[in-house]
Parts: C-alpha cells; sequence; structure tokens
C-alpha cells in the first residue's frame, strides 16, 4: 500500500502522490505499525506515532495494557477532551443551499433538505460519552509536551469519495453570522482554520490537509508526511459501536474514518480560549472552491479532559432513628439496607454509572417502645455518575407519615426531607429543596413555617436542663479548588437534613437520655477538576434547560431543550416549536447560553424561556401553570471580585391549583397550595451556598465571592412528597426553564 503525503496545489487543493516510506518511532509509541487492508476496494491504514492514538478504522482500543496506550475512541476514561456532533438525515437535514461554495461565504445558503448520500453525514457511531449516537468527534490531547487532534466522521453511503471538512471559528455566530442566509455558522476571521479529511478510493489513498483563513481566502498549511505529523483511515468493514442506517448496504466499508495530526508542529499550538466553536461539513470534491453539501450545527470547542471514572456519589436516608439510654434502645427504620450500610438506606457509585436502594416500613411500633409511633416509614438513595453531563449526584429521600414523639410532644402527618449533592467539574451545590413538614405541631402549637435550624428549648423541670426539639436540622459544606488552581484538585459537596430531632437529657415517663431523628437524608458528591487547559487562566460554565423532569431516582433525568458552553466559552442554543414529557408541557420556548473569558475578565449568561407552560396536565388543567417565563443566570469575574445575579428572570400569569399567584413571585417562593406537592417558583441557588432559603413569601439571594460565583435559576420547581401526587411517584421532580451560570477569574 502506498502511503500518501499530501502538497497543496496553487488552488489550495490538495494533491497526492504516492512514495514508499518508512515510519519512525515517536512520541509514545514504542512501535509503529502500518496494515494495509483491501475489502471490496476499500483501505485502512492503521498507526499509532501520531498522539499515541490507534488510528485503524474503528472505535475500540486493540489492546489491555496499562496505561492504556495507546487511546481509541471507546477507551475509557478517555483522556483527550471532546466535542461531538449530531447530524439527521433525510428531508429534515441541516445542508448548504446550491451555489453554497467552500471558499466564498457570502453566497453561503444555510437551509434544510437532503444530501447526496456520499456526503451525508449523520449519527452512527455509539460512545460512552454520548447518550444517543453521534456523527463526527473532534478531540483534543497534549501528549509528551505536544498538542494533537483527533477527529472522526461517519456518512450514510460510500458510492463516492468522502471530502469532509472540521472549521474552527474565532467570532460568536450569534453576533458575526457567516453570510445573511446563513446564520447558524460563524464568519471567518483571519487565523480561522479548516482541517480535511479526503479519500480517494480509486488509488487506494487517504490525504488530511490543513488550511488558515488570511481575511480573502485559505493559506495552506504544509501538514509533513503520513505516520510523523499525520495519520488517517476509513473503516475496512464492519466494526463494534458503528451501526449503518442504511441496513441494505452489504458493503459498509469507507463509511467511517478517523485521522490524529500533530497541532503543535503544523498549525501551532491553539490556546484554549482562541477558538470558539467548530462544525463539520462536506463538499463535493477535494477543491476550496467546490460546492459545499451537508452541515452540522456549530458546536463550542472544548479544550478540556473529565474524568468521570474518578467521580463519587454516596449517600443515605432513613425515615427514624430511636436512641434511649435506659431502654438501650439503639434502632434506626428502616433497617440498613444494602449489607454493610451503617445506617438506614445507602447508595454509592464510584466511576460511571447509577445505583440505587429503597426499603420501607409499614407501622411503629415494632419494636415496642414509647418514643415514636407512624403509619409508614420510607426512605431512598440514589447515586449517580453521568459521563455525559459530567456531574455527580446524590440523592437521598425519607418520609415518615402519621408521626408522633413522645407520644404527641411532637406530630405530623407528613414529614420529609430530602437532600442532594452534585459536582461537576466547575463547580458544587447542595440542596434541601423539596424538605417539609405538613400539619406540624410541636407542644401543642402549630408550625405553619419553619427556618432552617429552627431549636425549640424544653422546660428543664419537665424534660431536663438541655432537652430540644431541633426542626430542619441541615448541615452543608462546600470545598473546591484555590483560586488560581488549574487542575489536580476536586469539587465536592455534602449536605445532612434530620427534619425532626428531639433530645431528651433528663428521665420522664420511663426513658432516659433520649434522642428521636424523624426523616434523615444526607448526600456527597465529588468530581476530580479536570485538566487539558493549561494556557487558560479564567473559567466560564452554563447551561439551559427548558424541560427536566426525574420520576426514577435510579435514571437520568429526560430534559429537553438543553444547552451548554464549555469553560473556554462559547454559544450554544435551542428553538423548540413546543416540549412535551410525560408531566409538563409548554409551547415555543428559547434555550441559550454564552460565555467569553479574556485576560482581565471571565463572563457568561445562560437563559430558558418558554410559553404557555403546563405542569401535570389533566382533564381539568394544569396543577401549575404559567404564561410565559425566562429563566435567566449572569455571572462575572474579575479583578477581584465575582458575583452572580437573577437579572432578566420573570414569571407571569402563574396559577398553582386554583390560585392565582400573579406576575414574578419574589426569589425562592415555596407554596403547598397542592396535596402531597411541593411548589418552588424563582427558585435562586447560589453556587457554594449550601441549602435552599425558602418561604412563602420568597428569599432574595446575594451571589458573589473574590474569584469565583455562580448561580442556579429554576423558574417552576414542583417536587411530588407523596406516592401517586398528580400521578407522580414520591419523589418526582419537574423542572421548567432552568438556568446556571458561573464564572471565575483569579
Amino acid at each position: 500500500m502506498a502511503i500518501t503525503e499530501s502538497s497543496p496545489s496553487h488552488d489550495g487543493t490538495a494533491k497526492s502522490s504516492s512514495k514508499r516510506s518508512g515510519l519512525p518511532v515517536a512520541g509514545l509509541a514504542a512501535v509503529v505499525f502500518l496494515v494495509a487492508v483491501a475489502v471490496g476496494g476499500s483501505f485502512a491504514l492503521a498507526g499509532i506515532a501520531v498522539g499515541s492514538f490507534e488510528i485503524d478504522g474503528n472505535l475500540a482500543p486493540d489492546h489491555l495494557s496499562t496505561p492504556a496506550e495507546p487511546i481509541d475512541w471507546l477507551s475509557v476514561p478517555f483522556p483527550a477532551s471532546l466535542t461531538t456532533f449530531h447530524d439527521a438525515t433525510g428531508q429534515g437535514d441541516d445542508i448548504f443551499g446550491q451555489g453554497s461554495k467552500e471558499n466564498d461565504q457570502s453566497g453561503w445558503v444555510c437551509t434544510t433538505g437532503s444530501a447526496p448520500q456520499k456526503d451525508d453525514i449523520l449519527d452512527q457511531l455509539s460512545i460512552p460519552q454520548s447518550s444517543s449516537p453521534v456523527a463526527g468527534e473532534i478531540a483534543f490531547r497534549f501528549v509528551g509536551g505536544k498538542q494533537f487532534l483527533y477527529a472522526d466522521w461517519s456518512r450514510l453511503s460510500n458510492n463516492g469519495d468522502a471530502h469532509i471538512d472540521y472549521e474552527f471559528s474565532q467570532n460568536d455566530l450569534a453576533s458575526s453570522p457567516a453570510s445573511p442566509a446563513c446564520p447558524q455558522l460563524a464568519k471567518r476571521k483571519p487565523g480561522d482554520f479548516l482541517v480535511s479529511f479526503d479519500t480517494n478510493v480509486a488509488a487506494g489513498t487517504l490525504a488530511v490537509t490543513a488550511f488558515s483563513w488570511n481575511g480573502s481566502t485559505f493559506a495552506p498549511i504544509a501538514t509533513g508526511n503520513q505516520g510523523v505529523l499525520w495519520d488517517a483511515a476509513v473503516n475496512p468493514g464492519p466494526f463494534a459501536g458503528f451501526v449503518p442506517a442504511n441496513a441494505g448496504l452489504k458493503d459498509v466499508s469507507n463509511l467511517f474514518g478517523e485521522l490524529a495530526l500533530d497541532v503543535s508542529d503544523t498549525i501551532g499550538t491553539i490556546a484554549c480560549n482562541q477558538v470558539l466553536s467548530v462544525s463539520m461539513k462536506t463538499r463535493a470534491s477535494t477543491s476550496l472552491s467546490a460546492e459545499l453539501k451537508d452541515r452540522t450545527r456549530a458546536m463550542p470547542v472544548n479544550f478540556t479532559v473529565f474524568n468521570p471514572a474518578g467521580a463519587n456519589a454516596n449517600g443515605n436516608a432513613f425515615a427514624a432513628r430511636l436512641q434511649d439510654t435506659l431502654l438501650g434502645l439503639d434502632t434506626t427504620l428502616p433497617a440498613a439496607t444494602p449489607p454493610g450500610c451503617t445506617q438506614g438506606v445507602c447508595s454509592s457509585q464510584s466511576g460511571p454509572g447509577s445505583n440505587s436502594n429503597a426499603d420501607q416500613v409499614l407501622a411503629v411500633p415494632p419494636p415496642s417502645q414509647p418514643l415514636l409511633s407512624a403509619n409508614l416509614l420510607t426512605a431512598s438513595s440514589a447515586s449517580t455518575v453521568d459521563p455525559a453531563g459530567n456531574a455527580a449526584t446524590d440523592t437521598g429521600i425519607a418520609e415518615s407519615a402519621g408521626v408522633k414523639v413522645l407520644g404527641g410532644l411532637v406530630t405530623a402527618d407528613v414529614v420529609r426531607a430530602v437532600a442532594t449533592a452534585k459536582a461537576t467539574g466547575f463547580n458544587a451545590s447542595v440542596s434541601v429543596a423539596g424538605s417539609a413538614f405538613k400539619n406540624l405541631v410541636v407542644n401543642g402549637t402549630q408550625l405553619n413555617d419553619v427556618n432552617p435550624n429552627t431549636r425549640i428549648d424544653l422546660p428543664a423541670p419537665v424534660f431536663g436542663t438541655g432537652s430540644y426539639v431541633a426542626l430542619l436540622e441541615e448541615t452543608s459544606s462546600i470545598s473546591q479548588p484555590s483560586p488560581g488552581q488549574l487542575s489536580g484538585g476536586t469539587f465536592a459537596a455534602e449536605v445532612t437534613v434530620n427534619m425532626i430531632h428531639v433530645h431528651v437529657a433528663g428521665v420522664i415517663g420511663g426513658i432516659e437520655a433520649s434522642d428521636v431523628i424523624v426523616s434523615h437524608a444526607a448526600a456527597h458528591a465529588d468530581f476530580p477538576q479536570p485538566g487539558g487547559c493549561p494556557a487558560l487562566a479564567g473559567t466560564v460554565s452554563g447551561g439551559a434547560t427548558i424541560l427536566e423532569e426525574q420520576t426514577d431516582p435510579a435514571a437520568l433525568p429526560v430534559g429537553l431543550g438543553q444547552v451548554a458552553i464549555p469553560p473556554q466559552g462559547g454559544h450554544d442554543h435551542q428553538d423548540l416549536d413546543q416540549s412535551t414529557t410525560s408531566a409538563a408541557t409548554s409551547g415555543t420556548s428559547v434555550s441559550d447560553s454564552r460565555g467569553s473569558v479574556t485576560a482581565t475578565t471571565s463572563t457568561s449568561t445562560s437563559f430558558a424561556q418558554a410559553q404557555d407552560v403546563c405542569v401535570a396536565p389533566a382533564a381539568g388543567g394544569c396543577a401549575v401553570s404559567v404564561r410565559a417565563l425566562t429563566a435567566q443566570a449572569n455571572s462575572s469575574s474579575g479583578g477581584g471580585s465575582s458575583s452572580s445575579n437573577a437579572n432578566g428572570t420573570s414569571l407571569l400569569g402563574v396559577t398553582v391549583g386554583s390560585t392565582a399567584i400573579g406576575d414574578n413571585p419574589a426569589p425562592n417562593t415555596c407554596l403547598s397550595l397542592l396535596p402531597n406537592v411541593a411548589v418552588v417558583l424563582n427558585e435562586q441557588v447560589c453556587d457554594g451556598a449550601g441549602t435552599l432559603a425558602c418561604s412563602p413569601t420568597g428569599t432574595p439571594v446575594t451571589c458573589s465571592g473574590s474569584a469565583s460565583s455562580g448561580l442556579t435559576v429554576r423558574a417552576v420547581h414542583v417536587i411530588a412528597t407523596e406516592d401517586g401526587s398528580l400521578g407522580l411517584p414520591a419523589g418526582a421532580n419537574v423542572i421548567v426553564g432552568e438556568a446556571h451560570a458561573d464564572s471565575s477569574h483569579p
């Protein structure tokens, strides 16, 4: 098999010349090998010299060595920053209109329709980093002090040569569109660059070329010899993780291609905030004046290497714990689940995956004791590490019904504890949203509003000195790397809530030195600080979601209209005509997130907008309805200070049950107008602030710091507190309109 070296022609196209050449040992690879495979005219080259990556025309690593080098797309963990592309096929595909030429953006028309089959990129690749198939990927990694780019693609048909572009843009497409008829892609700016993958099936050659935009045309960048500065391959046949959309194809070769390129020695090392977005395109031939065919959405470029394999989530929950010195009693209900759990119900997850447990006790007593009686005690704990969202989350839920403590000293119809801890590669947060009492009475006094860590001292002559009732007892902690630390640290969060804690110090009615805890939940999550971006001083994070619901704690939430930006900044946007989940609907919706990092500042803004929102739709109407809502979070850091706010947030025409709430409820307005359902309107929680400050009249928040801050805003948050409420299981969460923004700068 001939090895191809590409040299640019005068018009910027790539010409291939064949020559025999030996490949030197390079980088981390101790052995370099070439394999030529011919199957029905298809071909593949395989090598590991360029960037310690298996360029062999498939997804899976072909070794089980430790350390796991060279890597491939299915390596776990995947030690390179990853950006994935999705694309459809058929008449609804995103394509270029006729006359759109690669080197003339002024004539670009971005429309929808059907691309030629050989030029049609589409979702056919299954990877662990994505919950659904992808059409292509790019990744960046430093190996031996040099930066490498890896890329792949997937197309519908092999009935012709493939000409695939990856274009990297510095402009924000929202403010600098490619053309009036193509606002979906960014206008070129000097220094933008293009990496092209071209096949020549008849000649059995491959070419990887690069070009830089000089303001009027693309100037070629020398990529050198194959196997030294770049390598490429296509698939010779079927392989794991690739499911052709055209099931009738007998020959599936040349439907997938991949490349590795030494960026440092060709394009030049790319700073983490140098480019904002990247898109995939196909064109009719190798010529840069050729007509463009198919396109993907422009995606924010990720230069950050996440490590979900190093993330952890764990927690526990119990409905009641009874301790008494005189009785020799120390009982936790429900009993330890699974075996080895120290108290109540536990869950734990290290690395990608999920784990959950639940248990219940129908009535208390048994055992016979004077401390507590209850009709039903339930507890659950769920831990998840999500590699697609790069987040570790734990949620503990404990609920007690028909509660009577010490013969009536404290009573309640329902006592519910919810503790949630979440950690990502950029922030950590905790929440007790959903924790609630129903018909709480303490020592004869009914309490309708309970602030966190409320303590009611009991009469010393009756109960003993130091006796008390503590309500909504909360402890939490947030930790993160030191300001200015760019890698190697950990973001961690943990929270514990005891809804009722009765401590009796003296002797009364046959009990002595007693403690009763009703509805306890604890959660912990940690996620390693990502690496891969040594050139970046500040960071941003942002995201927005139109609808999100979680009805099964063991499963990942269902989300619609999700957008997110990487830590170096960028822009992501979605428009939806309508959104529907099992528990909510909305009309026209928009989600948007953008951010930027400069030498002195970091800023980010995210928002989610929706009209005609209906939560729990039924024949009689909606449990919660909103005519129009916007959840918006903004964050800015620099000059020794950082702050985040919810400016731009609004809720118009809000109704809960049959009660009209009106417009723009105060931040963190918590309502109990629906049976067994907690509703939070305009929920605002600062990163690292701990628990939600919640009241029926709302509680304003202030988010600030010296080097970093962040804020999450949820327009509507509905939580079912008992099984069957609104047709949802206990613990179900429904969020409409969520926005997050954070920023950091030394």
